[in-house]
């Protein structure tokens, strides 16, 4: 009898055993499927904002890597100012960290995620990026065309130092035209693409031009509309260039004129708005004028004198304005030096049910423990392998 009791509380205690570690076997999310980065049951409810947001969280690409048999997503983001500090700029922890300050959900489930920020030396990751050059050539540029394109050539031998980076440029004019492009090439071969002989070494002819016959076809026949208009050069670079897969997309826009896209909706600031038109994907617009902001102020109207600054608030760039001489400005001094070299990559599991061809929705929320910075931005993600 005492056998058969025996035998019987073995059976249970094996028959116990087995379900419990099927259902954790069979439970992912309850599980750290790779070294490294918390499992979900970790992470937390994005925050609410105790009051509005006061930084802006710029558009991410991603990639996806194999570990141990798992899939992981990593994020990529360039870096996000301190609005109280603008020569700091954030350094990001992520779930179980205990000053925990960026949370991340998908369709509204909290994710577990690790950050690295690359700015740290024992990251021992490499900021990559693809940066395009808008330059307003136009007459009105002339004043700043020479000291725009030196501080381009010193500013990209400066940031191939320290970054995974190659750069192109788009030349626009009143003429309504892409009357100049380079695609992404090494900083020395852009320098010599600025300093050509001939005409084309000062002033505004600097960013004129084609060195590939190709590209130069594609301009001619890709559209006009009589003034000067950022958003055509930049839609030309995104169609045209040849970006590098999963690298972050960084333009920046020099320009002292409104985006004039002549009332046609598809060269409008407003079309970078739209995130079926621009997707997160497509990269971060960073924008310089080099004129006083208010001048226009008479006249900003939509599809007409547009203000160029809202591709970098619609796609999470940053801006300068300066004057006319561009006088005591330095690439240097532009935000978004500091956004290149302090990017994060954040990265979490637990993500096979997300490559289903359907649209997702990714929450990212910034809020520091001391509530002082606050951001947060959702994006509509379709995620594949």
């Amino acid at each position: 009898m005492k056998n058969k009791l025996l035998i019987a509380c073995m059976a249970l205690f094996c028959a116990t055993f087995v379900f419990t570690a099927c259902s954790s076997d069979d439970d992912d999310e309850n599980q750290v499927l790779v070294p490294g980065i918390p499992s979900d049951t970790q992470a937390k409810q994005n925050p609410a904002l105790p009051d509005v947001a006061n930084t802006v969280i710029p558009n991410l690409v991603y990639t996806v890597e194999e570990v141990n048999g798992r899939l992981v997503i990593r994020f990529d983001l360039t870096g996000i100012q301190n609005p109280n500090d603008l020569a700091e700029w954030l350094r990001l922890y992520g779930t179980t960290v205990s000053n925990q300050n960026v949370w991340l959900s998908i369709d509204g489930q909290p994710k577990g995620f690790t950050v690295v920020n690359t700015i740290d030396e024992k990251s021992g990751q490499v900021a990559a990026a693809d940066l395009v050059f808008l330059v307003d050539n136009s007459g009105s540029m002339d004043e700043e065309a020479d000291a725009v394109a030196r501080d381009i050539i010193a500013w990209s031998a400066k940031l191939t130092k320290t970054l995974d980076i190659q750069f192109g440029c788009v030349g626009y004019d009143v003429s309504g035209y892409v009357n100049g492009a380079y695609d992404f090439n090494t900083a020395d071969n852009l320098s010599a693409y600025l300093d050509r002989e001939g005409y084309n070494n000062y002033g505004t002819y600097r960013t004129m031009g084609f060195v590939d016959d190709n590209l130069k076809g594609k301009a001619e026949n890709y559209g006009r509309v009589y003034d000067e208009c950022g958003v055509m050069a930049l839609r030309f670079a995104n169609d045209y260039f040849s970006f590098r897969k999963n690298v972050n997309r960084v333009y920046v826009n020099f320009t002292d004129e409104p985006n004039q896209p002549n009332y046609e909706s598809k060269w409008s600031v407003e079309w970078v708005k739209d995130l079926s038109n621009w997707p997160t994907t497509n990269g971060t617009i960073h924008t310089v004028f080099s004129e006083d902001s208010t001048s226009y102020s008479y006249y900003w109207k939509e599809l007409y004198y547009e203000r160029p600054w809202m591709l970098s608030e619609y796609t999470g760039g940053t801006s300068i304005f300066t004057d006319p001489y561009f006088t005591d400005v330095t690439l240097d001094d532009l935000p978004i030096t500091g956004a290149l070299q302090n990017s994060y990559y954040m990265r979490l599991t637990n993500v096979d049910n997300l490559f289903d061809g359907n649209p997702h929705t990714v929450k990212i929320t910034i809020l520091t423990p001391d509530g002082k910075v606050r951001a947060e931005r959702e994006y509509t993600l379709i995620f594949e392998k």
